[in-house]
């Protein structure tokens, strides 16, 4: 059986092996290329802690995940065939965990069935082998910062393994003390990984409710006082349902816009449909439904526009009902239903994060797998089972092959670019990315610079009229304009500034805007300066800017009017205005390096000073102490012309 499953790793490896020679993609420049502080060249205390701290993503900062993007970084630059070799890596070890996880499940299924424990094997490595092959999941791993994901999902696995080996065996204090520690310590690694490491909380109590069911290992029901342990897991149900709905009422009772093109209830309905687009995804992925990019995806403006919506709502409750009904006579329906809701609870729900993507399923389908494999090993009749089995021998064949295919097309960014265009033709991201492809080959192959030119402007218009756009379009034709020295549309100046300042402020405008910016300080953009000015301010008048983005177009603002226009007063008087709605350190760097520019070096060491103080946890030690190497500098300089 371990000769199948190495057998069986390989194949998934060879699956793969195509895309670890594609490039970076979407979100992992913001993240990876452009975070200095995973660029470690020395394994200190002082570079790890500031790589460890470097995160910006979510509450927690996923710290671990960052720390293992530096040591990558450390050995092997910043080419990404070895981060997405990491990746693979880290998936091969969570389908090992699958397997194990698989075991203890089966093993518990088939207890007191000696028959069938020969089975048991063998239905842990298809479980295994389907998540292994999946193509669902391949973002999870050729999407390089989806580390967190699958970093997560190791050690949320690991919980799990050992939880369920704990409960499958029997008892002892050191075992149970050991036991109890390493599931902390993994839960904890988890959500420093990745928020979404606290569902596994979730799945465990899943799997005690539905698996073990509260029962001893010899079947008998354990009790706590009076009452029987599945009874108190029931009511854990009732409370845990009572506090989702009262975390939810808040987001729900002041459903605004924000850095969204949806509120909170446009949010829920949409909700509802993708988790039946998701489930169309799992059972039946074709290679033209998956993607990168799911923006073009409809949002529900009601529970009848579009009608699916109320179908979705419907299905949902109809499944979860039907699923109730039925625990006591087929509880692994059950099991795999709730596995996969519980794996959607945190971001796919009311908190206001981006509607869909494929990497949110990286460990939901196991429910679905398991309770399939199960009821194929309980069929009875020999025909119907050769039957079934045969067909599940295509199907997981036609997995592997569609994981392929869509490794061949990530192995190439400019494949995958066009494929993604041509997938999703109202996808804003999809043309997007197909424009910067172009006036990337503009560059590099200068002999048909007029030809990329014309399809980069294509795209970028293809982008403007996509489903719900973003200002990327907008901010790549004052590029092109300026590199192939066009006249800059008044009319794209105008919308552009119109949407900066009415529209939904996403959280990619400020990487807009700051990439606009520095192109603009360098002269390679050609925008007059009164109009780029109007550009950067728009969205701080903008309803649905909050204090901290307010904060961002404030500290922009005062980089370009001291770097290009040479106003120091306003640009103290812009940092003024960033430093009272943020006090954060990168603010204080900034407003350091203006004083020092003008030759005020007590209130630049004013700022330093307050700099350290803020950087509690010595992420910014680096910059802070180029910063005070800079200001001892022009000090010297100083005296030296004086």
């Amino acid at each position: 059986i371990y000769f199948i499953f190495v057998l069986i790793l390989g194949v998934t490896f060879y699956i793969y092996y195509f895309g670890l020679f594609g490039d970076y993609v979407f979100d992992d420049s913001g993240n990876i290329l452009e975070n200095k502080k995973i660029a470690i060249t020395s394994i200190d205390w002082n570079s790890l802690n500031a790589a460890f701290w470097s995160g910006g993503a979510g509450p927690l900062g996923r710290p671990i995940s960052m720390l293992s993007f530096a040591l990558n970084y450390y050995f092997t630059g910043f080419d990404p065939y070895y981060f997405k070799l990491t990746n693979l890596i880290i998936h091969l070890v969570n389908g090992i965990l699958i397997y194990f996880l698989s075991l203890l499940i089966f093993k518990r299924l088939y207890a007191g069935e000696k028959q069938k424990i020969n089975l048991v094997p063998y239905l842990a490595l298809i479980v295994s082998t389907v998540w292994l092959i999946h193509p669902l999941n391949l973002t999870s791993v050729l999407y390089v910062v989806q580390r967190m994901t699958s970093l997560s999902t190791l050690f949320g696995f690991l919980m799990l393994v050992v939880y369920c080996y704990w409960r499958s065996c029997s008892k002892n204090r050191w075992g149970t003390i050991f036991a109890f520690f390493t599931i902390i310590n993994c839960f904890f690694a988890s959500i420093l990984s990745k928020e979404s490491g606290f569902l596994f909380l979730g799945l465990l109590y899943w799997i005690e409710l539905l698996i073990f069911q509260g029962r001893n290992l010899k079947g008998e029901d354990i009790l706590v006082g009076r009452l029987k342990l599945i009874q108190l897991l029931w009511f854990g149900v009732v409370v845990g349902l009572f506090l989702i709905i009262c975390m939810a009422f808040p987001y729900i009772n002041n459903p605004i816009v924000g850095n969204r093109d949806f509120n909170t209830i446009e949010r829920l309905f949409t909700e509802s449909r993708i988790i039946f687009y998701y489930l169309k995804m799992i059972f039946l992925p074709l290679l033209s439904d998956l993607s990168l990019y799911h923006d073009d995806f409809i949002v529900s403006k009601s529970i009848i526009q579009p009608i699916t919506t109320l179908y979705s709502i419907s299905g949902l409750i109809f499944i979860s009902v039907l699923s109730l009904l039925f625990v006591k006579k087929y509880p692994l329906i059950l099991f795999a239903w709730g596995w996969y809701l519980i794996s959607q609870l945190m971001e796919s729900t009311f908190i206001n994060l981006e509607l869909i993507h494929e990497h949110r399923n990286y460990f939901g389908t196991i429910g679905f797998v398991t309770l399939i494999v199960y009821c194929i090993a309980c069929i009875n009749n020999q025909t119907i089972k050769k039957i079934m089995i045969a067909l599940g021998v295509i199907y997981t064949f036609n997995l592997a092959f569609t994981t392929w295919q869509r490794s061949i097309i990530w192995s190439n960014l400019v494949d995958q670019a066009a494929y993604e265009a041509a997938m999703h033709p109202y996808s804003d991201r999809a043309n997007y990315q197909m424009a910067r492809i172009y006036m990337k080959l503009m560059v590099e192959i200068p002999t048909k610079r007029e030809e990329y030119a014309k399809n980069a402007y294509y795209y970028l218009r293809q982008s403007q009229k996509s489903y719900l756009p973003s200002n990327g379009a907008w901010f790549g034709e004052l590029h092109l304009a300026s590199e192939m020295k066009w006249t800059i549309s008044e009319k794209t100046i105008q919308e552009l500034q119109a949407r900066l300042a009415r529209g939904s402020f996403t959280n990619n405008n400020i990487g807009f805007l700051s990439a606009f910016s520095d192109c603009q300080i360098k002269e390679f953009c050609h925008v007059p300066h009164d109009q780029a000015v109007r550009i950067i301010a728009a969205g701080i008048d903008n309803p649905n800017v909050n204090n901290d983005v307010r904060a961002e177009l404030y500290k922009l603002l005062a980089n370009y009017f001291v770097s290009v226009i040479g106003d120091f007063l306003k640009g103290e008087e812009f940092m003024h205005d960033a430093m009272n709605l943020k006090d954060d350190i990168n603010g204080r760097l900034l407003y350091s390096q203006i004083y020092r520019l003008q030759g005020k070096f007590v209130e630049a060491e004013q700022q330093l000073v307050q700099a350290k103080k803020l950087d509690t946890k010595q992420v910014w030690y680096k910059e802070i102490s180029l910063e005070q190497e800079q200001i001892i500098r022009a000090q010297k300089t100083y005296r030296e012309r004086h």
